[in-house]
């Protein structure tokens, strides 16, 4: 006997019906209460000038965000091996239900804002990110230390 894939995908789906409510695995939602916490925050990449010239970047910080849509972080940065320490930020996110968002920091010295998207895992302990910036390349991940205490 042979299937079309046609038959295999009903098949598959006639199959799947007959589990009990109970014991389909549910797929978590997320939302902005999912970013809550503090986060060690690494990454790396390169940023490319106007000139085209591409400088190598990493960053290592810290970044608490408040589970409502806002937070902060400070982070030492590496440029082209030029070292800024005491980076700091004021961040704005939102979170989908399917635990994609995206967020903007912006400098507290500068007032330069960078954009992220970003995959936060359903219990907030990892997020991984990338910055949408035009001339940048760069991506890393951020790890929840600790839930803040409300």
């Amino acid at each position: 006997m042979t299937f079309s894939k046609t038959n295999l995908f009903v098949f598959a789906m006639f199959t799947a019906a007959l589990i009990p409510p109970g014991l389909r695995a549910e797929r978590p939602e997320c939302s902005v209460a999912t970013m809550h916490g503090t986060y060690a925050v690494t990454g790396s990449g390169f940023s490319v000038g106007a000139n085209g010239a591409i400088t190598p970047v990493t960053t290592l910080g810290t970044v608490t965000y408040d589970g409502l849509g806002g937070g902060s972080g400070s982070s030492t940065l590496s440029a082209g091996g030029t070292i800024i320490q005491h980076n700091t930020a004021t961040a704005t996110f939102t979170v989908n239900p399917d635990c994609t968002g995206s967020k903007t920091f912006t400098s507290t010295a500068t007032g330069a804002a960078t954009h992220f998207d970003f995959v936060i895992t359903p219990d907030g302990a990892t997020i991984k990110w990338i910055v949408t910036n035009s001339g940048a390349v760069l991506s890393g991940q951020a790890t929840r230390l600790y839930r803040d205490i409300e």
